[in-house]
C-alpha cells in the first residue's frame, strides 16, 4: 500500500491472478482509479511521487517489472523488466520525482526517469557498495596480473581474464576468487533534502550516497549498540536522522558531513520493524513485533530522562 498526502489518496493492489491497482480517496474511500498493468500474480511495491500524479509499481515473479504510471490519467508511461531481481524497498526522491531508489539485501540502484515531450524512459545506475567491514573496494584490484609498476622488459601487464583465456561478458566481469569481497547488505534507505540517501545495513553501517555522482561514504558505527545490531528502519527529520533496529532503541543522530553523533535515544524494549513520521512531523509511529507506538516525541525530544507521551496499540 502507498499513500499520497497532498492528493489525500491511497493505493493498493488485490491478491489475485492479473491483479489491478486501486486508487481511493481518504478518508472518504471513494475510488479514483483502477490501473491494469502487466503483472500476473502480485504487485510487491507501490510508491507515489511527492509531486505530480506519478505512481511507481514493482511486480515480482514472473515479470520483475518496474512501471511508472500517471495514475490520474490511468496510463503507463514506461516500464522496465529486471528478470529475477527481488526488491525490498522503493522510494521516490522527495525533491525530484525524476529519481527513484530501489534496494534489496544485495544491491541498491538509482533509477533516473528521462522525459522528452510525451516519451518517458527508465535508466538505472547501480551503486557500488562497500565491503562488509566498511572499506571501499577498488574496482581495478585483481584485474591485472600485477599492480606494482614493472619494467616492460618483463612483458606487458595483462588482464587476469586474458591470462585465463576468457572472452566476452565473462572477461569483463571476471575476478579471481581471492579478490572477491563480501559486500554490505542494505536493509533500509531514506532520502534527505539535498538529493542524498541514507542507507542502513545489516552489518550496522550507515551509508551516505550522493544520488547524482553515486559517491558512497560510510558513517561511523553505532557507539552505544553491539556491532551485530542491524539497522531495520530509518526516518529523516529536520532534527536529525532517526534510526532503529533489533535492539529496540530509537536513536536520533545529528550528522555533519560524514560524521555523526547520537543526540538522543528512546528504548521501546522490543525489536523495531518500522518508524515513520506523521505528515506534520509532530508524531512518530514506531512498529514493533507486538505493539504500534504513537509517540509525541518531538515536543520534548527523545532523551532517556524524557517522559514522552505515547499511545500503544496491540496487534
Amino acid at each position: 500500500m502507498a499513500t499520497n498526502i497532498p492528493f489525500q489518496v491511497v493505493a493498493f493492489s488485490d491478491r489475485s491472478l492479473k491483479p489491478a491497482i486501486y486508487i481511493y480517496t481518504f478518508p472518504e474511500l471513494s475510488r479514483k482509479a483502477k490501473l491494469k498493468g502487466h503483472a500476473q500474480l502480485d504487485y510487491t511495491l507501490l510508491g507515489f511521487s511527492y509531486c505530480g500524479t506519478y505512481l511507481a509499481s514493482y511486480s515480482a515473479v514472473p515479470e520483475y517489472e518496474l512501471t511508472l504510471w500517471n495514475w490520474e490519467k490511468k496510463v503507463i508511461l514506461c516500464s522496465r523488466l529486471q528478470p529475477g531481481v527481488e526488491v525490498s524497498q522503493m522510494t521516490f526522491n522527495p525533491m525530484n520525482w525524476h529519481q527513484l531508489c530501489l534496494s534489496s539485501a544485495s544491491a541498491l540502484t538509482i533509477w533516473n526517469i528521462e522525459r522528452s515531450d510525451k516519451n518517458y524512459n527508465l535508466k538505472p545506475k547501480s551503486v557500488k557498495l562497500p565491503a562488509e567491514d566498511g572499506t571501499c573496494i577498488d574496482e581495478t584490484d585483481g584485474m591485472f596480473s600485477y599492480t606494482e609498476p614493472k619494467d616492460t622488459v618483463y612483458g606487458p601487464a595483462l588482464l587476469v581474464s586474458s591470462i585465463a583465456g576468457l572472452v566476452g561478458v565473462e572477461a569483463e566481469t571476471f575476478k579471481p576468487k581471492d579478490d572477491l569481497h563480501p559486500l554490505v547488505h542494505p536493509t533500509v534507505h531514506c532520502w534527505n533534502p539535498t538529493n542524498e540517501l541514507y542507507v542502513g545495513c545489516e552489518e550496522g553501517h550507515i551509508l551516505l550516497i550522493n544520488a547524482e555522482s553515486l559517491l558512497v561514504a560510510v558513517l561511523s558505527r553505532f557507539a552505544e549498540v553491539p556491532k551485530d545490531t542491524s539497522v531495520n528502519t530509518m526516518a529523516f527529520h529536520k532534527e536529525g536522522l532517526f534510526v532503529a533496529g533489533n535492539d529496540g532503541i530509537v536513536h536520533s543522530f545529528t550528522i555533519k558531513e560524514i560524521h555523526y553523533k547520537v543526540k538522543d535515544y528512546f528504548d521501546v524494549q522490543e525489536p523495531v520493524g518500522n518508524i515513520i513520521f506523521s505528515p506534520d512531523y509532530t508524531l512518530l509511529l514506531i512498529e514493533t513485533i507486538k505493539v504500534w507506538n504513537i509517540m509525541n516525541s518531538l515536543t520534548s525530544s527523545l532523551g532517556t530522562s524524557c517522559k514522552a507521551d505515547y499511545i500503544s496499540f496491540m496487534i
